[in-house]
């Protein structure tokens, strides 16, 4: 059983095949895949596409890509939705330099009160860290009893020890499949395995496989094998290992059964 920690399966990307891509994953034995929000137009599509398929879980929150789209009152109203929508946690959220567009004022405003309302609810968080690790980290610190993932980690050797300690899982995907990834593999390589999280990130970060006709596919959960058999190799372990330990993370971060019991 591989869990697939962060995916877009709800993005328009899917419409057509959505179905199709889904009986793929389970046939890549990808049991649970967990479907962070980005935006508040977008919840009801979440919540939709977790009801039609039991292997989708589903997480809301307000992504710091869609900064302009945010209004003041996306947080009454994000407390108002997980009053009435069970879920596993809260984002996707977090802070994003690298585009440098983004207002890191309004980021703030909204990264602080999502992660106000994870202790509210007793909720781990889906935190997206680029370029913004080390305030990411002051605002973990913060809010004791904080628990959560990053997302596509990409900070240093030092800062994921940081958050290790905190209390966070760090979860990689399709960049480390890349064999001139070398700064990331040897990263990963020396994280414990216990700290560990899959995840694909679909559509986005496709993994290093090239289809038939030389292209890169469009990325969805099935290819989380890849991630797997990579993780497994820098770690000396077998792929079953590896994808036993990162599900077994997941189970305990996310706690589907209390959250969505039978």
């Amino acid at each position: 059983m591989i869990i697939d920690s962060h995916c877009h399966i709800d993005f328009d990307e899917f419409d057509t095949d959505r179905h199709q891509v889904l009986e793929r994953a389970r046939q890549a034995r990808v049991e649970k895949i967990i479907v962070p929000g980005v935006s508040r137009q977008y919840w009801p599509r979440i919540r939709s596409c977790c009801h039609q398929y039991t292997q989708l879980y589903p997480c809301y929150g307000l992504h710091p890509y869609f900064i302009e789209q945010h209004q003041a009152d996306d947080i009454p109203a994000l407390k108002n939705w997980l009053m009435d929508n069970p879920c596993l946690a809260i984002g996707e959220c977090g802070l994003d330099y690298f585009i440098k567009s983004l207002d890191r004022k309004s980021q703030l405003f909204y990264f602080e009160a999502q992660l106000d309302m994870a202790l509210e609810f007793d909720l781990p968080v889906v935190i997206h860290a680029r370029k913004s690790t080390e305030d990411v980290i002051g605002q973990i610190r913060k809010r004791k009893g904080l628990k959560g993932m990053i997302h596509s980690y990409s900070g240093s050797h030092e800062q994921a020890l940081q958050l290790i300690e905190l209390g966070f899982y760090l979860s990689f995907g399709g960049p480390v499949t890349y064999p001139k990834a070398s700064r990331l593999r040897k990263r990963v390589a020396q994280l414990p395995l216990q700290n560990l999280l899959l995840e694909t990130d679909a559509p986005d970060q496709p993994v290093a496989r090239i289809n038939k006709n030389n292209e890169r596919p469009r990325n969805e959960p099935a290819f989380i094998t890849d991630v797997a058999d990579t993780i497994a190799q820098l770690h000396h372990c077998s792929t079953e290992q590896l994808a036993h330990i990162t599900s077994q993370n997941a189970e305990h971060l996310f706690q589907f059964k209390k959250n969505f019991p039978a």
